[in-house]
């Protein structure tokens, strides 16, 4: 049943950063999404942590957790064409979803390391906290096709 739930938190957060995006930019929704995935990651060690954690809680807690997954699902295609355009997306997109895989293997064998290591999942969830803090920063670092050609004109007589 909790996985259902989280399903539909998956479809539903496509959706809704489908339509955010529209209105207010691929890159601010980004933002945002990265922001609320790291207060959940944050919200997340005492639930957790916590042997009285009611079940409903933890659904909960995963239902936000696949509504954030459905957004990058949605964004990810969208930033990548915007930042590099048509001509290689599927290239350009094959090398963002697997670094994506590859993040998702490595980064949940650290996790399983720290958790034998110490015993709970609450330094996974700082870190993975603070990645996402940091991720949501990046993506205003980034520069698109479009603002790296406005910011360096090609002189006259060259081509591209």
């Amino acid at each position: 049943m909790a996985v259902a739930i989280m399903a539909i938190g998956n479809a539903g957060g496509r959706i809704i950063a489908g339509i955010l995006s529209d209105k207010i930019g691929r890159r601010a929704t980004l933002t945002i999404m990265l922001t609320f995935q790291a207060v959940l990651m944050f919200v997340a060690i005492p639930i957790v942590g916590s042997s009285s954690t009611k079940p409903l809680l933890l659904v909960v807690l995963a239902t936000f957790i696949g509504f954030n997954y459905g957004t990058n699902l949605s964004l990810f295609p969208s930033l990548t064409k915007d930042h590099w355009g048509l001509k290689n997306f599927g290239t350009n997109y094959g090398i963002v979803f697997s670094a994506w895989g590859v993040g998702g293997f490595v980064l949940g064998r650290v996790s399983q390391m720290l958790q034998a290591y110490s015993g709970s999942y609450t330094s996974s969830l700082i870190i993975a906290g603070v990645m996402l803090i940091c991720g949501a920063l990046l993506t205003f670092t980034l520069k698109g096709k479009e603002e790296i050609t406005k910011e360096s004109p090609v002189p006259k007589g060259e081509t591209e």
